[in-house]
């Protein structure tokens, strides 16, 4: 059908709509006289959801609602247009379209306007209704700064209250005059009219019922969703209709993840001992040795330890120690939390989502925020005075942050082969990271090493070698 055709057959069924509505054949509220309307137009469409919403909220009309949909309207307004009539008795009110707004100067019309509804109660208050789909404001400024006349009377003359709204698409811009206040068509869908036909459905006639269900489809059709909230929808709905199985899925990935937190630091010892690096054995329950394959000592034992559901920490043994007593050498936290801790360390909690979204590991080097203040400080001035030095020991995927805690990170895929799980790609990552890290790496930690035992001795006064 070419597009003159289309536009024809859209504006008879909307034509046969609104002769069902006022149920009068001969209406001069005729579609036919009013507007030629196609669905592609937004403006003929204001004009088409104008009348119906004149209509329904007009008591005299044929609808058998009464005052009460107007009263519905009326209650539900937006505060900020501070609406404060008695709308018990609406005996008294002219719901009227397309009506006149003027200014009238020396017993001369100048510059007339159409305001799309108009409620009054003559004499008393009215309510200005600009409605909008696409088309841009020209008119809301004049009419509430310039326009004399509503409807062929003086404003001066409402005694009551002069109120102003302008109804629009949430993804439009509000009214040019800011006295305007300013509703959604999502806004009224949601607050007014479909609680409406929620709690009143079975006290109206259902011919009624029936035309405001479509009249809600229509302004929803008409007004549309944006990009986001309808793929936000559809998101839910797909949601919805698959939950059970979601939920089924993601309680068995919880229960992967959990146990796979309590035993990442095998695994990695496995796996580093796979590739020739070292022995790993169980130290505790918690925790994993990793000894490195190599003679020099001061490069010693390695601790990974799984007791958190959030920190998996990765630290050299001696790197953890107790304050009152140095010599000491902690695997977990002290008991009254006295200890002096660095350590590398990667967050499970914290960091799923960045693992899971964006297959991403992080691993950080960690000044530990629970060490002494004084401890905090020393360590991060002997960092700073060699971050030239650390800056040419890093792997290309590390870098120094420059905060306190956490004063390295390095940044690693997590790449899930076909033929893996992703935890075992987690488990390739963190093997790759503790490799550059750790086990390439005897000058880095050596430095960090010099550094942790420089401080002890500086802040403690406590001369520790390195194991």
């Amino acid at each position: 059908m070419d597009t003159n055709g289309t536009q024809k057959a859209d504006l008879q069924t909307l034509e046969r709509k609104w002769m069902q509505i006022t149920d009068v054949p001969e209406s001069p509220r005729s579609l036919m006289d009013v507007i030629e309307y196609s669905l592609g137009s937004q403006k003929k469409a204001e004009v088409y959801v104008n009348r119906l919403m004149a209509y329904f909220l007009d008591p005299e009309e044929p609808h058998g609602m009464d005052a009460e949909f107007l009263r519905a309207v009326l209650d539900g307004l937006p505060d900020e247009c501070d609406f404060q009539e008695d709308i018990h008795d609406l005996s008294d009110v002219v719901v009227d379209d397309q009506a006149q707004v003027e200014k009238v100067v020396d017993g001369t019309t100048e510059s007339p306007g159409i305001v799309d509804i108009l409620i009054e109660v003559p004499n008393e208050w009215f309510l200005m209704i600009e409605l909008k789909f696409s088309a841009k404001d020209t008119q809301t400024e004049f009419y509430y700064r310039k326009a004399t006349h509503v409807d062929g009377r003086p404003k001066a003359d409402y005694e009551s209250g002069e109120y102003y709204l302008y109804l629009h698409q949430s993804d439009q811009p509000s009214a040019n005059e800011s006295n305007f206040a300013n509703w959604t068509w999502q806004a009224f869908r949601s607050d007014v009219l479909e609680p409406f036909l929620s709690e009143n459905a079975a006290r109206f006639p259902q011919r009624t019922v029936t035309q405001l269900r479509e009249f809600n489809d229509d302004i929803e059709s008409i007004s549309g969703m944006t990009d986001q909230q309808q793929n936000e929808q559809e998101k839910i709905e797909l949601y919805l209709e698959h939950y059970d199985a979601i939920s089924d899925v993601t309680d068995t990935f919880d229960d992967r993840w959990e146990t796979f937190s309590d035993r990442w630091g095998r695994r990695l010892g496995e796996t580093l001992e796979r590739d020739g690096h070292g022995s790993a054995s169980d130290f505790d329950d918690d925790v994993t040795s990793f000894v490195l394959a190599t003679d020099d000592t001061r490069r010693g034992d390695w601790r990974f330890r799984t007791s958190s559901s959030d920190w998996g920490m990765i630290f050299k043994d001696g790197w953890w120690r107790h304050v009152d007593d140095l010599s000491q050498v902690l695997h977990s936290r002290a008991d009254d939390r006295n200890d002096v801790r660095i350590g590398f360390h990667h967050r499970l909690g914290r960091n799923r989502d960045l693992a899971l979204g964006e297959r991403t590991l992080n691993v950080y080097f960690r000044n530990m925020g629970a060490n002494d203040q004084e401890f905090i400080d020393e360590f991060v001035d002997a960092f700073n005075s060699r971050t030239s030095e650390i800056g040419d020991l890093l792997p290309p995927r590390a870098e120094i942050t420059g905060i306190k805690d956490d004063m390295l990170v390095a940044a690693y895929d997590i790449e899930v082969e076909d033929d893996q799980s992703f935890f075992d790609a987690y488990i390739e990552s963190l093997n790759e990271a503790f490799v550059d890290l750790v086990v390439e790496n005897e000058a880095l930690v050596s430095v960090l090493d010099d550094i942790y035992y420089e401080t002890i001795e500086s802040v403690y006064s406590v001369s520790i070698q390195s194991d």
